[in-house]
């Protein structure tokens, strides 16, 4: 069995910090109990690690910026940091969170907001992956180093690590849950709605389907840049299919923005196999309507909590983190869809 601080402290009926304490010569506690402290730790021959150290020392401060104008995004981020900050309780970590939606807020709201946190021990941000945003997180990165990147990264910009879903996996899973669809089809041509091709992310993902495509004999008919754009999506979609509409035997959307798009083939009677992206409540009612064929869950909220927790053990351990850190993505069909509630 592995002994840890809190296998101690439950042991001897102790706090984790009090047991952390123990081990600190110049930490405050009663000797008798620093004595049974050592006592147990000699019989399990048992040392503590830099990081279950940081029980006795000053707190961290984590800053965190969700520039968002998606509710399902910036709730589960919320939740993920809160998560990971519950199982880091008894290291003193604290966190700011500010949340700004780019629709309502300047570059100078963003600029006030990362003024704040250059003092901060570590910052996540995240929904700066645009090009406007890159001179920002370079002067927060002059400032402080310690900087993290979550869901798409702006590749421009300096950051220490990354915690993002695998587009490149995504984009794979969509191919080939069309060319099964389409197996025993004559015809395989996909049309592919990217989200804004401005993003690394997207054309990363958008390279990676038209790979896909090539390996498994399905064609691309073409890629279409909806901007990440509701209003724009809608914009496009009847010179689109009016273009391409008797040619499409399958559909996948890299961006979770898709209501347009959903709503325009109900209208018009479509039924092909359509992959979507996320896992929000619309996708889910156009899953449940057999508009939608199948999802990719890519767990923004999980994202966030890995990046919280490699980020507050290098600020406590100074280990290396990965460059970038992958969180598992899933594809979701209409039978396991009430597991992504």
């Amino acid at each position: 069995m592995e002994v840890t601080i809190y296998t101690l402290a439950k042991e001897l009926n102790m706090t984790p910090s009090m047991v952390s304490r123990a081990f600190n010569p110049n930490a405050k506690i009663n000797e008798d109990k620093r004595r049974i402290v050592l006592k147990a730790a000699e019989k399990y021959n048992f040392s503590p690690n830099k990081f279950a150290s940081r029980l006795s020392m000053k707190s961290v401060h984590i800053g965190v910026l969700l520039n968002s104008k998606n509710p399902f995004i910036y709730e589960k981020m919320i939740a993920g940091v809160k998560d990971a900050h519950a199982e880091l309780k008894d290291y003193k970590i604290q966190y700011d969170i500010t949340h700004l939606n780019p629709l309502e807020s300047t570059d100078s709201d963003i600029r006030k907001a990362l003024e704040r946190y250059k003092s901060y021990d570590g910052v996540i941000v995240t929904g700066m992956s645009a090009e406007r945003y890159t001179e920002l997180i370079n002067e927060l990165y002059e400032a402080n180093p310690n900087v993290v990147q979550v869901q798409a990264i702006n590749q421009e910009a300096k950051y220490l690590f990354a915690s993002k879903h695998d587009e490149t996996l995504a984009s794979n899973l969509a191919a080939e849950f069309l060319h099964n669809c389409l197996k025993r089809s004559e015809r395989k041509n996909i049309l592919l709605f990217t989200g804004d091709m401005r993003s690394a992310l997207h054309v990363s993902a958008s390279d990676a389907f038209q790979g896909s495509c090539d390996a498994l004999g399905l064609n691309l008919l073409s890629a279409v840049d909806m901007k990440d754009s509701e209003e724009y999506l809608a914009s496009i979609l009847d010179e689109t299919f009016a273009r391409y509409g008797n040619q499409i035997d399958g559909i996948y959307i890299t961006s979770g923005v898709s209501v347009a798009l959903c709503q325009y083939l109900e209208k018009n009677g479509y039924d092909i196999p359509f992959v979507a992206f996320d896992t929000h409540e619309d996708i889910k009612s156009y899953m449940k309507k057999d508009i939608i064929s199948a999802t990719i869950a890519q767990n923004v909220g999980n994202q966030m909590k890995v990046a919280f927790e490699l980020l507050a053990k290098y600020l406590i351990t100074g280990n290396e983190c990965p460059k970038i850190a992958y969180t598992d993505i899933q594809l979701v069909l209409k039978s396991n869809m009430h597991q992504f509630d």
